[in-house]
């Protein structure tokens, strides 16, 4: 698709903004949630592999929130994407023991969409002229596991400012790096 219109000429809907799109798993965020608590950013009192994603990935979509309210108007738009579940190798490897193969390969076969759909969603963000500042993009079909994509709802407490503007500042004092450009 992007190729087609390239090859053409054709100028692509949002050229010449900024996009900033932060990539989340709805699956892996609607399961953990309530437990992927933004106190611990650093996993410092333990480390749960699963729960750390999931809170890197709330993570994303708090952030990607807190970016589309700062200043900037209309030169730019972030927006937080999630793929769906999708069959991947990442499933393989997550999942050692042999009741959660045996599940993934059944939720595989009727509830996943392909791994080729999953980058729907972010080519939707990058691309539609819809996809408004702050949306959180992701898939249409059932449980939002796979299908056309669209703007879908913000999981609960995603788009707090006051948790956005809160991440904003442990981000500066965890990495050291400002942007004074930003500065809300």
């Amino acid at each position: 698709m992007l190729a087609s219109a390239r090859t053409s000429g054709q100028r692509l809907p949002g050229e010449g903004i900024a996009h900033a799109l932060d990539e989340a798993e709805g699956d892996v965020i609607a399961a953990t949630w309530r437990s992927a608590g933004l106190t611990d950013l650093m996993s410092e009192r333990g480390y749960r592999p699963m729960s750390a994603y999931a809170k890197s990935k709330r993570a994303n979509i708090v952030f990607t929130q807190e970016l589309a309210r700062r200043p900037g108007g209309s030169a730019h738009r972030a927006l937080a994407v999630h793929p769906g579940s999708a069959v991947t190798n990442l499933q393989r490897h997550t999942f050692t023991r042999r009741m959660g193969r045996l599940l993934v390969a059944l939720a595989a076969r009727t509830l996943m969409g392909s791994a080729d759909g999953a980058a729907w969603p972010s080519l939707y963000a990058a691309t539609h002229p819809d996809a408004a500042n702050g949306a959180f993009i992701g898939p249409a079909g059932r449980d939002q596991t796979s299908g056309t994509p669209k703007p879908v709802p913000l999981p609960a407490g995603a788009g707090s400012p006051d948790l956005g503007a809160w991440l904003w500042r442990e981000s500066e004092r965890l990495t050291g790096v400002t942007f004074p450009a930003l500065q809300a």
